[in-house]
């Protein structure tokens, strides 16, 4: 097997696919642009030398092709990282050598100085190699100016990884002497190139921990693909085409394989970061919240794992759409002054659509068109001023919502996509909550405001009425001179300002808000007082109480819950007649609660008027004020219970009071009696 043309074709596609990738991904980025070019440069060398290796067409002169990747390599690798530095404008001469020494050194690789061996491959080597030394010099310095933190990291990984691929590409300009030894150069060189790409794709957050994740089942795949590779090479006898369509089809799989290799290593490397994992739960719950207080409890809460005076704010878009303001900040206080929609920081983050640190906004404000370093300037000047290390956009379609804003000393280990990926969770979630909310109370308000107006409604058409037949009694009275008309005129007024009188009366009774006391009541008492006045009214009926075994009493305001009872016993009785009957029954339902239920034999009650049975002023009897069963319900519900219906048209109604039970009055109605 070629192992050569296997590591160059390796190598070659492999630049193309990440140049390829990263250009896609943001291809109006200068510095992707930059990185596509050092990719393509890459791939020129490996694919160049894995067709002259390979001896496909051994009359072309292959080495021309393939040296122009190789030369171009060094001055457009020293470019990315100065770039990435931020150094270009202040190193250029540096740079302009460079390109100057790699293009003299390629324009004598077209002559026949070229054939001079080995002294052009060592002269070669000296050219590169004063190119690249610079490189890792320049790096180094920087690398050591970053104070600790993930940055830091970052460049010390790119250290390696150049310093690994200068070593091995030089190493391929040593002459071999007809040795089969491979060449190592492109392979380095594409392991150099998977750093800079997370560099250069994830530069917002500089994750080592999540690349070496990635490099490590990058490593296992491509012993799997050798393997696979090596097999192809055995049974086509190294032909060129086959083990190129295998090479694509390692890169095709690579993909799939590598994600499910990717999980298992980040655990292996270690679990997720403590305050991301605390985010993400507080995304998960906030679903559940019912008030804006517990929205920004549970973000509280989670936020309880930053150290040191770290301080996060929640900016959203007001209604009117032409500022931001803060709605939350975790040390308690808002004192974050509005801002205008138009300002630089929200247009930037909407610009960029994604988190961003202040490093990235200061690159941003280095790079690209004037318009877009203004901009970033400008936007950065906002950062530094509220001292903010981070901010994570929340973005709807084409619009900028909100975003949150993370600084004050936050430490710079939570620099990080994981991180600003939980807080974004948060973010979104939070919005839909506080949004879910706000339309819940919205629906409230609407509901309250129905409410109202059909009580006002019905509160005038019952104070209407009294007042029209007053009206009309009096206009009478003025022109009247019977003393017998006149006086039943004013018994006339007499008797509707009374039904006035009721009718407010009962008004206020369910409006103004009850102060109960609670005490032992006992149900089966109010009852039989209620039955006995009525008896003391002449309003004889059949009636009976009946108490289970061991009933506790009620746990409540007597005054009130015999305003309940009676009004129930007063509509049954009503609706029952002369002739009829009124059964009351109490006995306890469950450890902690005690019903009464009085059922009459009267006509029962609509199916149509039970969704509206306890709103105010809804009535189906002559004379009703429509509040008896809205009192009676409001009452129950103030003392923790229920009430239950049962209309059984033409059979007669029941109502069943459910309330909480006073502990320790089991024994209290042990003597009571059937009442008739």
């Amino acid at each position: 097997m070629n192992l050569n043309v296997e590591l160059h074709l390796v190598a070659g596609l492999g630049a193309l696919g990440l140049g390829a990738g990263t250009l896609l991904a943001e291809p109006r980025r200068a510095r992707n642009r930059l990185f596509a070019v050092l990719c393509g440069t890459l791939a020129l060398w490996s694919l160049g030398v894995a067709v002259y290796r390979s001896g496909a067409a051994p009359g072309v002169p292959w080495h021309v092709l393939y040296l122009l990747g190789s030369c171009l390599t060094a001055p457009v690798g020293m470019h990315l990282c100065l770039d990435l530095m931020g150094l270009t404008r202040t190193m250029r001469g540096m740079l302009a050598a460079a390109y100057a020494l790699a293009g003299a050194l390629y324009v004598s690789a077209c002559t026949p100085a070229y054939y001079v061996q080995p002294a052009w491959n060592y002269a070669a080597m000296a050219v590169l190699g004063v190119i690249f030394a610079a490189t890792l010099s320049i790096t180094v310095r920087h690398a050591r100016s970053r104070g600790q933190g993930p940055e830091r990291s970052a460049y010390r990984l790119l250290m390696f990884a150049a310093a690994l691929a200068v070593v091995a590409g030089l190493s391929d300009f040593l002459p071999r002497g007809g040795r089969p030894i491979p060449r190592f150069g492109p392979a380095a060189v594409l392991v150099l190139l998977l750093v800079i790409c997370a560099l250069v794709v994830r530069h917002r957050f500089l994750d080592v921990h999540r690349f070496v994740a990635r490099s490590l089942g990058l490593a296992a795949g491509a012993a799997a693909a050798a393997l696979l590779l090596l097999g192809v090479a055995r049974l086509t006898e190294d032909a060129f085409l086959p083990l190129f369509a295998a090479t694509l089809v390692v890169l095709l799989i690579a993909g799939p394989i590598g994600r499910i290799l990717l999980s298992g290593m980040r655990g292996f490397l270690g679990g997720p970061d403590p305050l991301a994992q605390a985010l993400m739960g507080t995304s998960r719950s906030l679903p559940a919240a019912r008030g804006p207080s517990e929205v920004w409890g549970s973000i509280g809460e989670a936020l309880r794992v930053l150290e040191g005076e770290a301080r996060v704010t929640l900016y959203l878009l007001e209604p009117d759409e032409r500022a931001f303001h803060a709605v939350y900040h975790s040390g308690g206080t808002i004192e974050a002054p509005l801002v205008p929609d138009g300002a630089a920081l929200p247009r930037f983050l909407l610009d960029e659509g994604a988190p961003v640190t202040r490093t990235v906004i200061e690159e941003r404000s280095r790079a690209g068109t004037r318009a877009r370093r203004t901009l970033a300037a400008e936007a950065l000047a906002q950062f530094r001023d509220a001292g903010s290390e981070l901010a994570v956009p929340i973005v709807r379609g084409a619009c900028l919502v909100g975003w949150i804003e993370i600084g004050g000393g936050l430490a710079e280990r939570y620099l990080k996509a994981e991180v600003a990926a939980a807080f974004l969770a948060v973010g979104n979630q939070a919005i839909a909550s506080l949004e879910r909310i706000q339309a819940q109370e919205e629906a409230k308000r609407r509901e309250a405001l129905a409410v109202v107006g059909e009580m006002a409604a019905g509160l005038a058409h019952e104070v209407r009425n009294p007042l029209g037949a007053i009206q009309g009694a009096a206009q009478v009275l003025l022109a009247e001179t019977d003393p017998r008309r006149a006086r039943e005129m004013l018994e006339v007024i007499e008797e509707e300002t009374a039904r006035l009188g009721r009718v407010v009366g009962e008004f206020l009774d369910y409006a103004r808000p009850s102060t109960r006391r609670r005490e032992a009541v006992d149900l089966a008492d109010l009852a039989r007082r209620a039955l006995r006045s009525a008896d003391a009214a002449g309003q004889g009926l059949k009636s009976s109480v009946r108490v289970a075994e061991r009933t506790p009493h009620a746990a409540g305001d007597p005054d009130l819950l015999q305003r309940a009872v009676g009004n129930i016993l007063r509509n049954a009785r009503e609706a029952a007649g002369p002739r009829g009957s009124v059964r009351v029954e109490v006995a306890p339902e469950g450890s902690d609660r005690v019903t009464i239920r009085i059922e009459d034999d009267g006509p029962g009650i609509p199916a149509e008027a039970l969704p509206r049975l306890f709103q105010p002023f809804f009535t189906t009897k002559p004379g009703g004020t429509g509040l008896g069963l809205a009192l009676v319900h409001r009452l129950v519900e103030a003392h923790g219970g229920e009430v239950r219906v049962e209309a059984r048209p033409a059979e007669g109604a029941a109502f069943t009071l459910v309330l909480p039970a006073m502990a320790g009055t089991e024994d209290a109605a042990r003597g009571a009696r059937r009442a008739g």
